[in-house]
């Protein structure tokens, strides 16, 4: 049928210009005066069939190129129009003079180039949204000087630049959305104006660097998105006015330091509010403020063990919390002093044997001092601690001895081979043991009877594929890292009965199960990574045990579906990770027990929906990313939906959180739709 046929009919289907005409191909909503036309055969706007008292509009996915003053005139109380996904090339200028009420205009993924002078003026707006067109310059004559836009979002398009004039007429902007252009610099004081700004998205440009005056005049920002540009230094001011700043995104650039002070004014920073990943930094003593920064402030970076080394290649892959004051040259030195001659000294001659004495006596004990210092081994640096000595090994051989005093000891990237108790036995003091990178291949059970005191032995990346019974009868161990080896099963025979270990990774191994009788010997786990491995069932009584549980990571395995009770005993569990699995769908009560939940991770899973009152009874400070999944945005979806709307802070990455189904809403996010659209 031609659209023009289409036009005559929406025209018979209405009586007269009230309330009853409603366009044939298009849904009405006489209660709340909304009209939606989805997927429908139109060329041209359907102003002649809409009712005049329409105050909401969506028509998507049509093939509507132009759109105009005049057709707008037929719907003179609109608040809201949605145009998303449409054909539209051109827009008149004064477009909104017909429809002075409207306060929302949403032009998202249609192809427009540009945009005509006056074209956003004469309506109240406060919601501009033009993401996803082909839109390479912006103009600051579309404006009103007096704009009342407090939402703009102009993402996903070709912008190099966005004029200071435009942004001048911004003063009532609290969002603003830049993402996914091709921003190669933001002008100094340009975004002076936007005092009230608390959010902005800069995300996924090509900023290379910042003016430290970029962000001075925003003392209400909130949350800053700097993700995957090319930023490879921040000046150290840069944060100074971002007191109240809760989230700041930096990952996917190019910085190798952080500048000493740059995230001191960062203090109401949320919990995993700073995300550093995928940055090359490099770990020399330029990292010791970001390095101090993290041991301090943990719980405020997102996954803070993924912020690693790029160099040197002795330290490629690091986690920064991993490193010693060794590995970053943070040498502390203390000097013999001797004494010299007081400014207004007594007679010369009793002045000159009393300094000389005084001196004789410094050189004594300096010479007692260096010979009580152990020597250090070749290829090691040893630093002196309060207690002890800390020894660091690259390329090392264990025929050397280390320092009797050693209490920290660290050997990485070389091919011992083998290690067995014997050459732990010289050093008695022993509280920390790295092992990395080290090619071994098994370890005698008796490894760590000469080392009373170890309480954190990591053995991360090596070549592991089983371990003997008792190896970890340790009373003294808190810390077990058994990361990127080749275990094929986790043995309760390892540990005693009552262990004492609160922090077990075994991530990035090739286990397929593990048992509940292993961590019914672990029943002050604090800290479980069973990520990265090939798990695919859990037995809902598996962390039954684990009453201390605070952090648990089940990412990047082949979960297809977890038990209701699976959780159901980890009332202190905070951060959950259960992204890059197999999972399709969730129990209702699942999450019902953690009351103190602030993060979880179910990104990239193959979920459709959510259970109603999943997220019911979450606190205010939870934090989540649903993003990667297949959702199928129909009446199962209406719950997560809700949700999205009225948290939309509480979730990451929520642009991403996108229908997959049905075709017609495929790649959408989930927060943009309207409850009509859901209604299939």
């Amino acid at each position: 049928m031609k659209p023009r046929c289409y036009l005559l009919i929406l025209s018979l289907a209405c009586f007269s210009n009230v309330v009853l005409c409603c366009p044939a191909i298009c849904k009405c909503y006489p209660q709340r005066a909304e009209v939606v036309c989805n997927e429908v055969p139109l060329t041209e706007y359907p102003s002649q069939g809409l009712p005049e008292t329409t105050t909401m509009l969506t028509i998507q996915f049509t093939n509507i190129t132009l759109l105009t003053e005049q057709h707008l005139n037929a719907t003179p109380s609109l608040t809201e129009l949605h145009l998303y996904s449409n054909q539209l090339q051109n827009v008149s200028s004064h477009l909104l003079r017909g429809v002075p009420h409207l306060h929302t205009l949403d032009l998202t993924g249609n192809k427009l180039n540009e945009l005509p002078a006056g074209v956003f003026s004469h309506a109240q707006l406060r919601n501009l949204v033009l993401k996803k067109n082909q839109i390479q310059k912006a103009e600051a004559d579309w404006l009103p000087d007096n704009s009342n836009l407090t939402w703009l979002d102009v993402s996903g398009n070709r912008l190099t630049e966005v004029p200071a004039s435009l942004l001048q007429k911004l003063s009532q902007l609290e969002n603003l959305d830049l993402s996914n252009n091709k921003l190669e610099k933001i002008a100094a004081n340009s975004l002076t104006i936007l005092t009230r700004l608390e959010r902005l998205n800069l995300q996924n440009n090509k900023l290379d660097t910042l003016d430290p005056s970029v962000f001075q005049s925003m003392p209400n920002l909130a949350y800053l998105f700097l993700t995957r540009n090319k930023l490879n230094k921040l000046p150290p001011n840069l944060f100074q006015m971002l007191s109240r700043l809760q989230y700041l995104s930096l990952e996917d650039n190019q910085l190798s330091h952080i500048p000493t002070g740059l995230l001191d004014p960062l203090v109401n920073l949320d919990e995993d509010g700073l995300d550093l990943t995928v940055n090359p930094f490099v770990c020399d003593e330029k990292m010791e403020y970001l390095w101090r920064w993290l041991l301090k402030n943990k719980k405020k970076v997102f996954l803070a063990g993924s912020i690693t080394c790029a160099k040197p290649p002795s330290l490629a892959g690091r986690s920064v919390l991993s490193l010693t004051q060794s590995e970053l040259n943070l040498y502390t030195f203390k000097p013999c002093t001797l004494p010299f001659p007081n400014p207004n000294p007594p007679p010369p001659l009793l002045t000159m044997r009393l300094w000389l004495l005084v001196t004789l006596a410094a050189l004594v004990e300096c010479s007692i001092q260096q010979t009580d210092v152990p020597s250090c081994p070749h290829l090691c640096s040893c630093l002196p601690l309060p207690v002890g000595v800390e020894v660091s090994c690259s390329h090392f051989s264990l025929s050397e001895s280390f320092p009797p005093n050693t209490t920290r000891l660290s050997i990485q990237s070389t091919h011992i081979g083998v290690i067995t108790a014997s050459h732990l036995r010289p050093v008695p003091l022993l509280n920390k043991l790295q092992l990395y990178l080290t090619n071994l291949t098994n370890l005698p059970s008796d490894l760590l009877s000469s080392s009373p005191r170890l309480q954190t032995l990591d053995l991360t990346g090596n070549r592991l594929v089983r371990l003997p019974s008792n190896i970890f009868n340790q009373s003294s161990l808190r810390n077990l890292v058994i990361k990127d080896n080749q275990l094929e099963e986790a043995d309760p025979d390892w540990f005693s009965t009552n262990s004492s270990i609160t922090w077990l990774d075994l991530s990035g191994n090739n286990l397929t199960k593990v048992s509940a009788a292993l961590f019914q010997r672990l029943n002050h786990l604090e800290n479980l990574d069973l990520s990265d491995n090939n798990l695919q069932v859990l037995h809902p009584e598996t962390f039954s045990n684990l009453g201390h549980l605070e952090t648990l990571n089940l990412a990047g395995n082949r979960l297809i579906s977890l038990q209701a009770a699976t959780f159901s005993n980890n009332q202190k569990l905070t951060q959950l990770f259960l992204q890059e699995n197999r999972l399709q769908e969730l129990p209702a009560r699942i999450f019902q027990s953690l009351e103190h939940l602030e993060l979880l991770l179910i990104n990239k899973n193959q979920l459709q929906s959510l259970p109603t009152g999943l997220f019911d009874g979450m606190k205010s400070s939870f934090r989540t990313v649903l993003s990667g999944n297949s959702w199928k945005c129909d009446r199962e979806m209406t719950y997560v939906w809700t949700w999205l709307n009225a948290h939309p802070g509480n979730v990451f990455f929520l642009e991403e959180v996108t229908c997959d189904s049905p075709e017609t809403l495929k790649h959408k996010p989930v927060v943009s739709l309207n409850v009509s659209q859901l209604a299939w």
